[in-house]
């Protein structure tokens, strides 16, 4: 495990791994948006405060976890204290990748701010992402119910279907 602060992640060609991109898609559209400067300042510290893994190709670095660190790193309106920050890096081979991880990390992120977001619109989104493969060996099952993302994310499907979506479903 190595550091590497801020300001040399910004110099690096930091990419996001292309099996998980629409993970951070929906971060990117669906949830930072909705945060307000308090909840973007806290996902801020813990993204410099959690172990960030890469796999490393040639000159690019792609990202396989911690979302908001992507958002920093890409940001140009950093101040000096965060681009001192250091965080705790780890470089893994394509064998050792596991979806297992960033999935977990994005349903977190949804069940702590579950009730800013639109559950629906991201359950939908989720549904497209998770193939039968994926199911599988996250669930053992074929499909992405309603059921299994609401025990993830801690509601009942009560809360879920009383929820308004601004999604056209």
């Amino acid at each position: 495990m190595k550091s590497l602060s801020i300001a040399k992640l910004q110099t690096l060609n930091v990419l996001v791994y292309p099996e998980i991109i629409s993970l951070f898609d929906i971060y990117t559209c669906h949830i930072r948006p909705l945060l307000n400067s308090h909840a973007i300042e806290l996902e801020q510290s813990n993204a410099c405060s959690k172990l960030t893994c890469f796999i490393k190709e040639e000159e690019k670095w792609f990202l396989l976890n911690n979302f908001e660190l992507f958002h920093i790193v890409k940001s140009p309106y950093i101040d000096f204290d965060v681009l001192r920050k250091e965080v705790a890096v780890k470089y893994i081979s394509q064998n050792q990748f596991d979806f297992d991880i960033i999935f977990y990390e994005l349903i977190d992120l949804i069940a702590k701010y579950n009730k800013k977001i639109d559950i629906k619109l991201i359950y939908s989104q989720l549904s497209e992402v998770l193939d039968q493969e994926i199911n599988q060996k996250l669930f053992g099952k074929n499909i992405f119910a309603i059921t299994t993302f609401c025990r993830l994310i801690n509601i009942s499907e009560q809360t879920y279907y009383k929820r308004p979506s601004e999604a056209v479903l």
